[in-house]
């Protein structure tokens, strides 16, 4: 199922319908889908079969017209309204790693909590409803690798690499810990992350620019803890790329210190496309309108005119003082068929008229962040790339 896009007089009437009845429409949604689940796996079948495009584009598996329609109906299912179905406001919550022990299995990770750094804060981040706060992060890497917590000189950690993470989620939900990017790409890159809980933009005081707020902070940390940032790359997948973006802008606008690289997995780049102009990329990609303008009202409340510019990059309507020029190299990875695909490729272009060394992956027949789970350690492949991303020119 797919939800319209909703105006901002819609947004605001979601805001006040209570939790209570947010619920109900979920229950409501989660039993459709699970009552037409069988009915509709049947169909997906009998799409293969007969090379119809129902559910998918005619060179789509079995498998994989099915996993798209569950987490495209999942994701419809449990985001009705503005309040994610899970906790992602309350310090328990954004500092949790969940079910994963940090000395369990292969997957190891070490809660950080960063100091907020008020002395970078200026121009756009600056919000009377916003206040600079702590930050939940989390370092993440693989048993088989050294780990960032053992104590190096100083000589050595300026030599280290690091890939700062800012998860995705329409900036409104998601944890770095419970994404499978991390992990999935670790194998190939062999480079620690250092995953950034940014706040979620469910109130004002965590809306834009809280998220500006946290991954400042966590920049400056990296550096204080004696990384060269050459050597950290910023990355992120659709809201989080979107946020990285943001950082980049700000950063380079106010003459503080740039990442040595950044890598954009889907980007959120378009916060005012209501995504109707392409109907086969609405119907085959997960991603849902409905739930897409809800984040971008939400993330933007405390400065929609920004949503049109600074935090809307395809736009090409930067506002003044920001631009592209001078910005770290790139690599942008996107399917073809994501709804994002227009927006991005609009981004892309003016990215590459500012001279940033920039590398474009659009892979064919994929959707919205294919890359979690690509499967691919070869260099040709999307995990190669990142892990190159730090390498020196």
């Amino acid at each position: 199922m797919k939800a319209k896009y909703l105006d901002d007089a819609s947004v605001r009437v979601l805001q006040q319908t209570s939790p209570t009845t947010e619920h109900l429409v979920r229950f409501a949604r989660v039993s459709y889908l699970l009552a037409f689940l069988p009915l509709n796996l049947l169909l997906v079948g009998a799409d293969v079969l007969f090379g119809t495009t129902h559910y998918g584009l005619r060179n789509w598996s079995w498998k994989t017209r099915t996993l798209q329609f569950l987490i495209a109906n999942v994701i419809w299912a449990l985001n009705p309204g503005v309040r994610p179905v899970m906790d992602v406001l309350s310090k328990k919550a954004r500092s949790s790693a969940g079910s994963l022990k940090p000395d369990q299995g292969a997957h190891r990770a070490s809660y950080v909590e960063v100091p907020p750094r008020p002395d970078k804060l200026l121009g756009d981040a600056i919000h009377p409803a916003v206040a600079p706060e702590a930050v939940s992060c989390f370092w993440q890497w693989l048993e088989s690798m050294p780990s960032p917590l053992d104590t190096v000189s100083l000589e050595d950690k300026v030599k280290q690499k690091v890939m700062m993470y800012f998860v995705g989620g329409a900036m409104i939900q998601g944890h770095p810990i419970q994404s499978p990017l991390p992990y999935n790409l670790m194998p190939t890159t062999s480079i620690p992350i250092f995953g950034v809980n940014f706040r979620k933009a469910i109130t004002p005081e965590t809306a834009f620019p809280a998220a500006l707020h946290d991954a400042v902070a966590a920049f400056y940390y990296l550096l204080d803890q004696g990384y060269s940032a050459k050597n950290i790359c910023i990355m992120g997948d659709s809201g989080g790329a979107g946020i990285v973006i943001t950082v980049l802008l700000y950063l380079r606008r106010h003459e503080l210190d740039l990442p040595g690289s950044s890598a954009l997995l889907s980007p959120f780049v378009d916060l005012v496309d209501d995504f109707s102009d392409d109907p086969q990329k609405l119907k085959y990609d997960i991603l849902n309108p409905e739930i897409l303008s809800s984040a971008a009202y939400l993330y933007t409340q405390n400065r929609p005119e920004l949503r049109f510019t600074l935090l809307s990059p395809a736009r090409n309507d930067l506002p003044e003082g920001y631009t592209f020029v001078g910005l770290p190299k790139m690599i942008v990875d996107y399917g073809d068929t994501e709804i994002f695909a227009p927006g991005i490729r609009n981004f892309v272009a003016q990215v590459k008229k500012s001279g940033v060394q920039l590398e474009v992956i659009e892979a064919q027949d994929k959707i919205h962040c294919y890359s979690y789970d690509v499967g691919d350690g070869i260099a040709s492949g999307i995990y190669g790339k990142l892990a190159s991303c730090l390498d020196a020119d």
